[in-house]
């Protein structure tokens, strides 16, 4: 094997993996995020139980880590959609279900890129 081949980043199915590609499909999952996590903090809303904050846990990080493995940017398209309603829900719904979301689903961005980027990509399949 060459230099110039070693050197490409391959994903752990033993494709090469491209630097940056956004494609329709970041954006669509961006957009179903959006609506999961507006339906998850109308549920926090309505019951106000620990476990309904614990949900946003499972809806972001279970999903986000299952659309990742098959294509990166769709699943950060996935936690941005997620992280991104939140903002509006803190202006004009609740500070505090809005603000939550918005953090959380953000520091469960930032796990997944470091993962899925940094990490995933610098496993070598011999």
């Amino acid at each position: 094997m060459n230099d110039k081949e070693s050197a490409k980043p391959i994903t752990p199915t033993g494709k090469s993996d491209p630097e940056l590609s956004l494609d329709i499909g970041t954006f669509v999952f961006l957009v179903i995020g959006l609506i999961f996590s507006w339906i998850n903090m109308l549920f926090i809303m309505t019951s106000l139980e620990i476990m309904a904050y614990l949900s946003i846990i499972f809806t972001t990080s279970v999903p986000g880590i299952i659309i990742g493995y098959k294509n990166r940017f769709w699943g950060y398209g996935y936690m941005l959609g997620f992280a991104m309603a939140g903002l509006p829900f803190m202006i004009f719904v609740d500070i505090f279900i809005g603000g939550y979301v918005f953090a959380t689903a953000l520091f469960i961005l930032i796990i997944m890129w470091l993962v899925f980027w940094k990490t995933w990509r610098t496993l070598r399949l011999s």
